[in-house]
């Protein structure tokens, strides 16, 4: 399978920039119709971009209450697990203040799909940091 690093990095440089400049719809439009958000307290399907939106400003709402400046992202992996599809984890995702504090780190694990040519995910969690170097655990 080929090697879709620089495409998904693209994906994500595009992603953090409209993150970071609170452009809800540029965020929307990294996104695919339908999506769905995993978190730890809740699974949230996103049936449109329109959904999405009102759903970042809810997000940002209590983000910018905790004096939210911008997000950083560590490390950036992806993986092609077919012709239009990729498995892709960022670490050390973090949430900083205004002053310079860390607000929030997490790891996010995603999948991205190609759509009409564009890079897109499919599906957002959001992950304990370190997640992938614990061991398997039996279920």
């Amino acid at each position: 399978m080929r090697d879709v690093t620089a495409e998904i990095q693209d994906l994500f440089d595009r992603y953090l920039s409209a993150w970071n400049a609170r452009d809800f719809h540029a965020v929307a439009d990294c996104y695919a119709e339908p999506s769905l958000f995993i978190l730890p307290h809740a699974t949230v399907p996103i049936a449109d971009k329109d959904a999405l939106v009102a759903l970042l400003g809810t997000i940002f709402d209590g983000l910018d209450a905790e004096g939210f400046s911008h997000t950083e992202i560590g490390a950036l992996t992806a993986r092609a697990c077919g012709e239009n599809l990729a498995v892709v984890d960022a670490t050390d995702v973090r949430r900083l203040r205004k002053d310079g504090s860390v607000l929030e780190i997490i790891d996010g694990h995603y999948i991205a799909r190609q759509v009409v040519g564009i890079w897109c995910f499919t599906v957002a969690t959001a992950c304990a940091p370190g997640w992938k170097g614990q061991r398997d655990e039996q279920v």
